[in-house]
């Protein structure tokens, strides 16, 4: 009998057989379901990645909440943080100043209450959003 063949999902590091889907797929669908909103494309628009792309830059490429609390310089995982939440300002959601580099733990556990680390020593870089 002939060996099947197995995958790692990249998600949640599971095996399952190739041509098969991991059977996590709907759950992890269901999540970014629930992080954007439904019918919420904000995460997909031009605007977002370009300016995404200009402050992950901006950061340093690593994770500014790791870096200051912890003293580690995370490079994985990387997401932009809103301080002050689209949900409650959504007038923001595109302001440079508004956004912080995290890893995808710290994003988690940072959820919409802003930042918990002294933002006053960071070096400052202006970019100019493209919109």
């Amino acid at each position: 009998m002939a060996q099947k063949i197995q995958k790692t999902c990249h998600k949640c590091h599971k095996k399952y057989e190739i041509g098969n889907n991991c059977s996590c797929l709907n759950k992890h669908n269901k999540q970014m379901q629930e992080i954007q909103g439904t019918g919420d494309r904000f995460y997909i628009s031009t605007p977002w990645i370009k300016l995404r792309k200009q402050i992950i830059y901006r950061d340093g490429a690593h994770c500014k909440r790791c870096y200051h609390k912890f003293g580690i310089i995370n490079t994985s995982n990387l997401q932009v943080h809103h301080i002050i939440a689209r949900s409650v300002n959504k007038a923001l959601e595109l302001e440079p100043t508004n956004l912080v580099t995290v890893c995808k733990t710290c994003n988690l556990q940072l959820g919409t209450n802003g930042v918990d680390w002294d933002r006053q020593n960071e070096i400052k870089i202006d970019i100019t959003p493209c919109l």
